[in-house]
């Protein structure tokens, strides 16, 4: 076998068989010229050739670069191959880069240009010695609106309206071909505004020089295959997102395409989970309504709290028999995003605080309060009969017991401790009751 160097010149002197220009060429070309070659004087011999060694050599960074200096470099790199993001500072241009070749000759390099478009023309290939100049990026052009890649992009070397197309991704499907905006400085305080089209740019009827600053805008095309949507989940045949109409489809419709309930699902507490729009922009006045106590609160301070609340809710709670009975009140119009979830029954009341046997127990129809507390063994001696407390499931209110008519499935009931009284507590109780007869003493001589 034979290790044949490429020479300076970019020739290799084959064996009996004189010198062949081997640069700029691929490998399988120089293959098959070195095989025609040698197969005339190698009769019955089995050639083949292959790569041995990429050859390496030297070129040197400057400007805006991570690591300014010299750089060993192998193969045939172009100078994308060495300029990538990971080289280059946040203020480089990638537009205007200067390849200063050893006979002192340049090429300008624009490596955005193969990046985003795959355009090598201004991507030259590297050679022994040469020296990258990167400067900094100082004039740009925007795309704004339907386009793949919108934003900021460096104004390059000639570049027109079709190249800015090009670099930001070309305009969406969605994009309206007769409403694009071009503003274009005709002086440093004065734009100059101009309506296009986008089917003349590429025909290039319209295709005007970019300046330092100017900026395109491409609008949307209204409500471009909109598909609005809504999601059923829970205990229904076919749970999972469906396309509906706003402002026609409701509940009853959802449910429908879902094949309807389960035997299982809870028809007393179907939620809606609906967002809302204005749940993520800060109140400052909720905020401060926040952070005072019960207490601290004036009356219509609190009255404006529980507003604030209310309308940042976010799940509503539908009782399917009484939609069935007003559908037309109740049968909720769907918006787009809704979630609506279908419970599985829960035939169980859990009682816990001040009982003696704290538990779930089994829900039975046309029970009270006070039967479930018997079936938990009753009251314990520290408990605070007058002040249980039902935790809703449907709702997630919390109730006095009195306010609370009947039980349903799921509901909390929550007995707490009565609390410990002293000395100064039956004082005061007595001194108040003093107090209440002596005013009546007082009232009746009054009265005499």
């Amino acid at each position: 076998s034979w290790l044949l160097q490429v020479g300076p010149e970019g020739y290799i002197v084959l064996p009996s068989a004189g010198t062949l220009e081997v640069a700029g060429r691929t490998l399988a070309d120089v293959r098959l010229d070195v095989l025609h070659r040698l197969s005339a004087l190698f009769r019955g011999v089995n050639i083949d050739v292959r790569l041995g060694r990429p050859r390496t050599f030297r070129i040197y960074l400057t400007g805006q670069v991570k690591a300014p200096g010299a750089l060993q470099v192998t193969g045939s790199p172009r100078v994308s191959d060495i300029l990538n993001s990971a080289a280059l500072q946040d203020n480089a241009s990638r537009r205007h880069i200067q390849v200063v070749h050893p006979d002192g000759s340049r090429e300008l390099t624009d490596v955005e240009r193969f990046v985003r478009i795959g355009d090598q023309s201004m991507n030259p290939w590297l050679r022994d010695g040469d020296v990258l100049q990167v400067p900094v990026a100082n004039e740009f052009v925007w795309a704004e609106g339907a386009f793949g890649r919108p934003g900021q992009i460096e104004l390059g070397l000639n570049d027109s309206l079709l190249t800015l197309f090009r670099l930001a991704g070309d305009p969406l499907p969605a994009a309206e071909v007769g409403n694009v905006l071009m503003l274009h400085w005709k002086d440093p305080f004065k734009p100059d505004s101009t309506w296009l089209r986008l089917d003349d740019v590429y025909r290039g009827t319209t295709n005007p020089p970019l300046r330092d600053g100017d900026r395109i805008y491409v609008y949307y095309i209204p409500q471009y295959h909109l598909q609005h949507e809504a999601t059923v989940v829970g205990e229904v045949e076919r749970p999972g997102t469906y396309p509906i109409a706003e402002g026609r489809n409701r509940i009853s419709d959802l449910v429908k395409a879902a094949h309807g309930f389960l035997p299982t699902a809870d028809l007393t507490s179907i939620r809606v989970h609906r967002l809302n729009p204005g749940a993520g922009e800060k109140d400052p006045e909720l905020d401060r309504l926040l952070r005072l106590s019960r207490d601290q609160l004036t009356a219509s301070e609190y009255v404006k709290l529980t507003t604030k609340l209310s309308s940042l809710r976010e799940d509503y709670r539908i009782d399917w028999a009484r939609l069935q009975e007003s559908p037309k009140d109740l049968d909720l119009l769907l918006k787009d995003g809704d979630v609506v979830r279908v419970e599985r029954l829960v035939p169980s009341i859990r009682i816990d605080g001040e009982v003696r046997h704290p538990g779930i127990l089994t829900f039975q129809r046309g029970l009270r309060i006070q039967d479930y507390v018997q079936q938990a063994g009753g009251f314990t001696d520290r408990a605070w009969a007058s002040r249980i407390r039902v935790t809703r499931v449907v709702t997630g209110q919390t109730l006095p017991a009195r306010n609370v008519r009947a039980l349903d499935p799921g509901d909390f009931v929550w007995i707490p401790e009565r609390p410990d009284k002293t000395a100064w507590d039956d004082s005061r109780e007595i001194l108040t009751a003093l107090a209440q007869v002596a005013t009546v003493l007082i009232a009746i001589k009054s009265v005499k």
